[in-house]
């Protein structure tokens, strides 16, 4: 009878009798009874993470601040914690993380910069350089290039002609940088007028042409990210940033949206407004499914503060809440010719900062800009997390470059970071 009892209380609890003397619980971790352990090549700082550390000690704590990164949880009943904090390379998935890491992952940082936001990176395989844009302070007509044929690599400022206010983000497409622009201002020195919008430049001759600066007569709120489709169409997401950054002295005028862009005609068509801040924005290789970020935990005020943890160069106008949506939505890609989006789904919410800068590797991975954190999240299609990338700073693009396209560059506050490992980036075109 006390057998059964007992028993049946084992069986009620989640516990299993494996002897008259020995219990354990079901969960099955990595045999040393830790939540977090060392792993992959003993060349790289690579910490497994034992079932997506789905089960932590009940005494585990982690501030709401949305700039803290997934490091700055605090595990005090876990020692092994302590190695997630020091880890360049974080696994969730040990077979597909490991293998996308490779042999041999480096991470490096190779300049410090200044503490406002770098963005849209875009690697020109002709040149091999990456050109790289600052966001701020206000008034700054520059853009900056990393020369890539030295080693190390250097950095140096240039100006497009006619001079560009704040690109923001970036793709390369048939022998050009294609832009969107975000700046708004038509005092600034020198007799720069410049409205939001979509430009593209030639790397060769850096000369600059606009090719869209309004909506039927509305000023877009300052375009963010961009991605461009088989047809040539230019998917691109509007954001109010640049007016929390002072780099826009009017008010939004319509709605945040991701719009499509035929330059062909001159057509710009809505296709996505219910993000609350859609930010990055990506294809799959194969088209048929586009990725967008929304990082709607950011909000943009009237009154300018130092921001949370006053790491900016500047008083900006940013405001982070922390339970606002950090998300990534996939949606299908229909139409043909007349492309437009169904079957809106999330597939991720960020485990640290906003998500920000998406692009899609070649063979269909998702990497992922944290924005307010340091690093970037690697996943499957389906949002799976694989792996994490660990930065010095906080991190709001990414771009591949090399000639086999293995090496990332991270860009950010205050800091550019590359990593050399086996995932590869998407053909340039």
């Amino acid at each position: 009878m006390t057998s059964f009892i007992l028993t049946s209380f084992l069986a009620l609890t989640g516990f299993t009798q494996l002897s008259s003397s020995t219990l354990t619980y079901p969960r099955q971790n990595n045999g040393s009874g830790s939540v977090a352990t060392k792993c992959g090549p003993n060349t790289a700082n690579i910490i497994c993470i034992d079932r997506y550390g789905s089960v932590l000690p009940p005494s585990f704590s982690r501030d709401s601040d949305p700039s803290v990164g997934y490091t700055g949880t605090v595990v005090p009943d876990d020692p092994s914690w302590s190695l997630v904090a020091a880890a360049d390379f974080v696994v969730f998935d040990q077979e597909r993380g490991l293998e996308l890491l490779g042999g041999a992952p480096k991470i490096t940082k190779v300049f410090d910069v200044l503490n406002v936001i770098h963005e849209g990176p875009v690697y020109v395989p002709s040149e091999n350089k990456l050109y790289v844009q600052q966001d701020g302070p206000p008034g700054n007509v520059s853009q900056l290039v990393i020369d890539l044929n030295v080693d190390p690599p250097t950095m140096s400022t240039f100006q497009t002609s006619p001079p560009t206010y704040q690109p923001n983000g970036g793709v390369y497409h048939d022998g050009k940088i294609y832009w969107t622009v975000m700046g708004n201002n038509v005092s600034l020195p020198g007799g720069v007028k410049q409205r939001p919008g979509i430009a593209v430049m030639d790397p060769a001759t850096r000369k600059v042409e606009t090719l869209l600066n309004n909506y039927y007569g509305f000023m877009f709120s300052g375009p963010n990210d961009l991605a461009i489709d088989t047809n040539g169409d230019i998917w691109f997401t509007d954001s109010d940033y640049a007016f929390g950054l002072f780099l826009d002295d009017v008010p939004k005028q319509t709605q945040l949206a991701t719009y499509r862009f035929r330059p062909s005609t001159g057509q710009v068509t809505v296709v996505e407004d219910t993000l609350d801040h859609p930010n990055g924005i990506a294809f799959s290789p194969d088209g048929k499914t586009l990725y967008i970020t929304d990082s709607g935990l950011e909000s943009v005020g009237t009154n300018a503060t130092e921001g949370q943890g006053n790491f900016y160069n500047y008083p900006i106008a940013i405001n982070f809440i922390s339970t606002d949506k950090r998300n990534i939505y996939a949606y299908d890609v229909v139409g043909g010719d007349n492309p437009y989006l169904i079957n809106k789904r999330v597939i991720w919410q960020a485990l640290e900062g906003a998500p920000d800068g998406l692009k899609v590797a070649e063979n269909g991975y998702l990497v992922v800009a944290a924005g307010l954190a340091p690093g970037c999240d690697i996943l499957d299609a389906n949002g799976t997390p694989l792996a994490r990338i660990q930065t010095k700073h906080a991190v709001e693009n990414i771009a591949w470059t090399g000639e086999n396209l293995t090496t990332l560059w991270l860009v950010g506050i205050s800091g550019m970071t590359k990593v050399d490992f086996a995932l590869k980036g998407p053909a340039l075109d």
